[in-house]
């Protein structure tokens, strides 16, 4: 199998690491494949790791296109993708987010039938995806809730390479030393991706529970870059300027974030940052949005293996529940011993890479025995093209009750 995998940028983040992951994966199985992505100024970094891991990578320059109210596709990046798979004669694509799904969608599968399966690790998949064609999400939740609608997707958790997230192959200590860290302090590491929509609010908040906590042990480190890096280093300095100490440090992006993460005593975090932290052995308290936070613990694993480890709160930014669910950590080390040993060995008996690359297979296999023709094509395209106009122009309650008519 040729394997063409479509990202939605070349920056660092989650779900550019776990398709990173996995197509390494699936390579070493003994497929080809290579790595699609766009990026305005220059490749970002994952492009140098994918080079680095000996896949190759289709880098295309494109400027930003505002789309209109109804068109569901990057004209540009549909041609591009569409002369990518021609070029690699790809069998198949594995497009990673919505706006990559639908430029393959109506680039290469419309004009040249080649199928295409799509992973959402968002919190929702809509309803004028596709209805056919390999889905993949990364929650219980999700693949009830979109089985309502069209065939039920296959769930494969954010997947995690326990050979080299493992506390026993990375150094953590010449991370604490570079950033003038003590053996007795307690850290706290943060690895994201700094963006407005659904992380800063998370690591804005931690700081602010740091602030409040006041303990001179403890260190919040937050190793990320992104659009909303300023605003979180505003923040940073506040904190520092009024407990007297470097209490938070900024590390900005790394292109391996292994070191940060065997370096903390405690994880924060969320999706597959999450769990890398838990196969570092590292207790973790989980980051939402709107004021969400709560430990991965024994007794609250199921809400996480259900609705993913992520949140969205009731909107209450009051940082003191995290300042406590912290505070709990910080003051018991048998605790963070204890939640750390349990954190990993639960990656490794449910989201270990092998296993995740097992069903991809699955996946990937079932796309390419359905093969639809070139009128079912053309039909679920003009659905997808309406329905999701319509998502975009009308109120919710309007979409409601056209949702019947379009089926």
């Amino acid at each position: 199998m040729r394997l063409l995998v479509g990202l939605h940028h070349l920056e660092l983040g989650g779900s550019q690491l776990n398709a990173l992951d996995l197509a390494v994966s699936v390579r070493n199985q003994g497929h080809q494949v290579a790595i699609f992505g766009n990026y305005r100024d220059e490749p970002g970094p994952v492009a140098a790791l994918a080079r680095q891991a000996g896949l190759p990578v289709i880098a295309v320059r494109h400027r930003a296109e505002r789309l209109g109210r109804a068109m569901p596709v990057r004209p540009g990046l549909s041609r591009a993708l569409t002369r990518a798979v021609r070029d690699f004669r790809a069998d198949l694509v594995h497009a990673y987010e919505y706006s990559v799904a639908l430029d393959a969608f109506y680039g290469p599968h419309l004009r040249l039938g080649t199928p295409v399966v799509t992973t959402v690790y968002g919190m929702r998949v809509p309803r004028w995806m596709p209805r056919y064609g390999g889905l993949v999400v990364g929650t219980a939740q999700l693949v009830a809730e979109a089985g309502e609608f069209r065939p039920p997707p296959a769930l494969i958790e954010p997947p995690v390479n326990t050979d080299v997230d493992d506390p026993a192959v990375v150094d953590g200590h010449s991370f604490r030393r570079s950033h003038g860290i003590g053996p007795d302090e307690v850290v706290i590491g943060v690895v994201s991706r700094l963006e407005p929509d659904m992380k800063a609010e998370g690591v804005l908040r931690a700081i602010r529970a740091v602030r409040l906590l006041a303990d001179d042990r403890l260190r919040l480190v937050v190793t990320g870059g992104g659009p909303s890096y300023a605003d979180v280093a505003a923040e940073a300095e506040r904190a520092n300027a009024a407990l007297g100490w470097p209490a938070v440090v900024l590390t900005g992006p790394m292109d391996d974030p292994r070191p940060a993460y065997a370096a903390a005593d405690i994880a924060l975090g969320m999706g597959g940052s999450a769990l890398r932290a838990m196969a570092f052995g590292r207790p973790l308290v989980v980051l939402g949005i709107r004021g969400f936070s709560r430990t991965c613990a024994p007794e609250t694993i199921d809400y996480f293996l259900r609705w993913g480890f992520y949140g969205i709160g009731d909107g209450d930014l009051d940082p003191a529940p995290l300042a406590a669910q912290l505070g709990e950590l910080v003051g018991d080390r048998r605790l963070r011993v204890e939640r750390g040993d349990w954190g990993r060995q639960l990656v490794l008996g449910r989201f270990s890479l092998k296993a995740a690359t097992q069903t991809l297979h699955e996946v990937y296999a079932e796309a390419l025995r359905d093969r639809p023709g070139t009128r079912t094509r053309l039909r679920e395209g003009l659905r997808v093209a309406a329905h999701k106009g319509l998502a975009d122009l009308l109120p919710a309650t309007a979409r409601q009750r056209i949702r019947r008519l379009l089926g």
